[in-house]
């Protein structure tokens, strides 16, 4: 959920809510599939073919809005604590809200984490009381099927290990604790793992214990949910021990020296520095560096009256980042993640601090 890729994923983007892209995957088709074959025969044998695989159908489509009201909640809650969301999207795994958590704090990280299963336990509960007050077999059976899936989303979100929704209250937990977030993703990331094999015991382990096979389908989708889990806990260690790296990096130690230069002042300027050139605008921030071909090519009798912004070559968004106390490093590192930029301007309450170099980040890194 923090810090994805801009790019979007495979799929049919099937709205924009409040600037925020909503795409249904490609790999929903297949669950959605394996639902009709798997409850369209009783639910056809129940109410003859027509209506039960229409209500099959409904399944599919129900469990598709459970997903998205699931994410939503993320989404509305990341954005009420300032988080820009880039995406929701809906998959043959149920579905992820991206976000960008970089200024997020524990307890922030986890109420937004904790509302998606708080969202399917309420459209449980009202699916719930629906099927009691309704006289119709078919809305019953409908709503009682909704209601099931929504109570079981709700579980099975809360559940303490990452990448569910309860490892990430979790993580949020132990990093108030510790106050270290990367320590806190790889323990949350093992409660996830520890999850794993205690699901497989107790749903295939238990019954060969006993003496009895587990169903095959049951064998099947308890390896299939198993592995998904299992990777995305190994993903979340992974990310843990690269943020105990970032979080070692000496920022001071990477930044070079740099020197405003305003955009509307002459080129001849540029010739008293002696720091790299970062162009900034009226306000003071850096939005360019110098073309060098460009300044090549200006007449030494125009370089009095020709400004800086004729030779400046505007800097990519995001190139440019204030750093906070304490989250120096994840800061730089964001900004060259964000702008895709070999270079960095870091501010300081708004005024030029230096530059980065992405080579001297990652060798840095490297030696980390």
């Amino acid at each position: 959920m923090a810090e994805p890729s801009d790019a979007p994923p495979r799929g049919v983007r099937l709205a924009t809510i409040g600037s925020v892209p909503v795409y249904l995957g490609w790999s929903w088709l297949l669950l959605g599939l394996i639902i009709v074959v798997i409850m369209g025969p009783p639910t056809a044998a129940r109410f003859g073919p027509v209506t039960g695989y229409g209500i099959a159908a409904a399944y599919a489509v129900a469990l598709l809005l459970s997903v998205l009201a699931h994410e939503a909640a993320h989404a509305f809650a990341a954005r009420a604590f300032g988080h820009r969301v880039h995406r929701v999207v809906a998959d043959l795994w149920g579905g992820h809200t991206a976000f960008d958590a970089t200024h997020g704090t524990a307890w922030t990280a986890a109420a937004i984490a904790v509302v998606g299963p708080l969202a399917n336990a309420l459209i449980g509960l009202l699916a719930f009381v629906g099927a009691v007050l309704s006289g119709s077999p078919v809305v019953v059976t409908l709503l009682g099927g909704v209601a099931f899936v929504n109570g079981a989303l709700a579980l099975f979100n809360l559940l303490p290990g990452l990448p569910l929704d309860g490892g990430q209250v979790v993580e949020s937990l132990v990093w108030a604790a510790t106050g270290d977030q990367s320590r806190a993703r790889i323990i949350a990331g093992w409660a996830g793992r520890v999850l794993v094999m205690v699901i497989v015991a107790l749903i295939i382990g238990l019954p060969l214990l006993r003496g009895s096979s587990p169903q095959l389908t049951t064998t099947l989708w308890t390896a299939l949910i198993g592995a998904f889990l299992w990777s995305g806990a190994s993903a979340a260690i992974s990310q843990g021990r690269a943020m105990g790296t970032i979080r070692g990096l000496d920022v001071a130690s990477v930044l070079e020296p740099a020197a405003a230069i305003p955009a509307d002042a002459p080129v001849a300027e540029l010739t008293s520095l002696r720091a790299l050139p970062v162009v900034v605008d009226g306000a003071g921030r850096p939005f360019g560096l110098i073309d060098h071909d460009a300044l090549r090519s200006v007449p030494p009798e125009a370089v009095g009256s020709t400004p800086v912004s004729a030779v400046t070559t505007p800097a990519p968004e995001g190139w440019s980042t204030e750093l906070h106390a304490g989250r120096e490093a994840m800061d730089l590192v964001v900004a060259f993640q964000t702008s895709r930029s070999g270079i960095v301007a870091v501010t300081d309450q708004g005024v030029l601090r230096g530059v980065a170099r992405a080579q001297r980040v990652n060798a840095a890194l490297a030696r980390n």
